[in-house]
């Protein structure tokens, strides 16, 4: 495993209009693995709210699996609607996605992963989000 330095964004767009991006930096471990590239991750490490991410990242899909106070594997395919159940401490409820794009690229010293999804969690449409995990590898902040 290589230690790397993860920059996450996420932005969600609601009723046409791009809201706020989310943004996190974290810190990782990267390795690839039968031809994808794997990410791992912690969030609130330490506390109740700590969640372990994987992102698996293949030539055609990407798999995000979360464990913890949210739990999930979801799989984005592009041209295609996928769905999973997401575990959450105020319950359980259905998460159905539509992909519209997936790439990943890779640099000499880290990469970028980029896709963006129409979520809808039961029955209720959540909007257009598009999340980007871009990292530097190294131990030393870029």
């Amino acid at each position: 495993m290589i230690p790397v330095h993860l920059h996450i964004r996420s932005t969600i767009q609601s009723k046409d209009e791009w809201d706020d991006a989310i943004e996190q930096n974290e810190v990782g471990e990267f390795e690839v693995r039968d031809g994808q590239w794997v990410l791992r991750y912690w969030e609130n490490k330490g506390t109740a709210e700590e969640v372990r991410t994987v992102v698996k990242a293949g030539e055609n899909e990407v798999t995000v699996i979360r464990q913890g106070a949210i739990t999930y594997r979801q799989t984005y395919r592009p041209g295609h609607e996928t769905g999973s159940l997401i575990h959450t401490p105020a319950g359980e409820s259905e998460m159905r996605v539509r992909t519209l794009d997936y790439r990943r690229d890779k640099r000499d010293n880290g990469g970028v992963i980029l896709f963006s999804f129409r979520l809808h969690m039961g029955e209720e449409e959540m909007g257009q989000y598009q999340l980007q995990i871009e990292w530097t590898e190294g131990t030393e902040r870029p």
